[in-house]
């Protein structure tokens, strides 16, 4: 055979191996388009959800008195110490009264003398009145004994007086509780000299507590009275405290453009102490029985829309969209949302109840991808 009989025939079979391969399929290529997707998904769910706003601040308690002795005398007895509860009137200390009790007896006994001079002066009065009428004796006569008998009963009224004012000071000696609490200072002790301008006890309500806190300007509109708040505190990391906005300053502090506003929190069981640093979640609004889903579920696409006119005439346009699962399918499903509260989203418009959403993986999907489902997954 010649050289050139050769190079043909090299050629024609060469050219027939092309075509016998290419009219067979890819196996590589065919083997890649038919994998499915590994994915977990989890159910479309109805419930409630919050919008909140967080914010910082300190517990104080909702009132504080220093309660002061109104006699200057020895203390002789302490009958609270600091971390007592109280009830209101409940007696804290006593201060010497011995001598309070003696003037007591001299008042007690000032104000008899004076009934009983004021008894027989109106038996006198009573007797020189028949006379009178019976013009037995002169007017100036009845007069005088009539001047006697007023001097008598004022007499009475000046010793009620007197005796009133020493059993105020009686009571005063003992120091007692203005309102119920718990006693956050003792400053003075057994022995000490009470002065009506040294506070003897501090005490303070701690139920409710209040928590004050910083609104900025952008947020005024949306934080209101009677709001219910979610309080947190490092101490009990475990619990949520209930509270509610109780009061809202008036006015904007000029420095920081913020209003005070404060939050009272019932507190029963004085677990939330004056000093502690809070967590405040105040409710702005809540929706029930809504569609929700995990928000790292979501996923977005972002494109400029041309509004027509000049070339810079345009918008951003943020789309977000979901994977919902049908049998081995995962479809493209744009929706709107609503609420946001940490993990958790409201759907509005895209989307039905216990449809099936892709939770994980996918961030790996086309439309019309192939899946496997390899775990399902609570929505919460």
């Amino acid at each position: 055979m010649s050289k050139r009989s050769i190079c043909i025939w090299m050629v024609i079979t060469l050219q027939l191996m092309g075509l016998i391969t290419c009219g067979k399929p890819n196996k590589a290529t065919d083997s890649t388009t038919s994998l499915a997707m590994p994915i977990e998904v989890a159910p479309v769910e109805r419930g409630s959800i919050e919008s909140k706003l967080d914010f910082l601040g300190n517990i104080m308690a909702s009132q504080e008195v220093k309660v002061y002795s109104t006699v200057p005398t020895r203390i002789i007895n302490m009958k609270v110490d600091v971390g007592d509860v109280v009830k209101k009137n409940q007696i804290l200390a006593i201060v010497d009264n011995e001598k309070i009790k003696q003037a007591v007896i001299q008042a007690e006994a000032g104000l008899e003398a004076a009934r009983a001079q004021y008894k027989n002066i109106e038996a006198e009065w009573a007797r020189t009145q028949k006379l009178f009428e019976a013009n037995a004796i002169s007017k100036s006569q009845f007069d005088a004994l009539n001047a006697q008998r007023e001097a008598a009963r004022s007499s009475v009224k000046q010793a009620e007086a007197g005796l009133a004012t020493m059993h105020n000071q009686m009571s005063d000696s003992y120091i007692t509780a203005p309102i119920s609490g718990v006693v956050a200072s003792r400053l003075l002790e057994e022995g000490d000299q009470a002065a009506p301008a040294i506070p003897v006890f501090s005490i303070v309500k701690m139920n409710p507590v209040k928590i004050q806190i910083e609104i900025v300007e952008n947020q005024i509109g949306l934080v209101k009275v009677g709001q219910k708040a979610h309080i947190k505190v490092e101490s009990y990391p475990a619990e949520q405290f209930e509270g509610k906005i109780s009061k809202l300053n008036p006015t904007l502090n000029p420095i920081t453009r913020t209003i005070g506003a404060e939050v009272l929190v019932e507190n029963s069981e004085y677990k939330l102490k004056p000093g502690m640093f809070a967590r405040v979640e105040i409710i702005i609004d809540k929706h029930e029985d809504v569609l929700i889903i995990p928000k790292y579920a979501i996923l977005e696409n972002t494109r400029l829309e041309y509004l027509g006119g000049e070339i810079t005439n345009s918008r951003v346009v943020v789309e977000k969209f979901v994977f919902i699962r049908q049998d081995t399918i995962a479809l493209k499903r744009y929706i709107r949302t609503g609420i946001e509260n940490g993990n958790r989203i409201e759907i509005t418009e895209g989307l039905d109840d216990n449809e099936e959403i892709v939770i994980v993986g996918q961030h790996n999907l086309d439309d019309s991808s192939r899946v496997e489902i390899i775990a399902k997954r609570s929505a919460s």
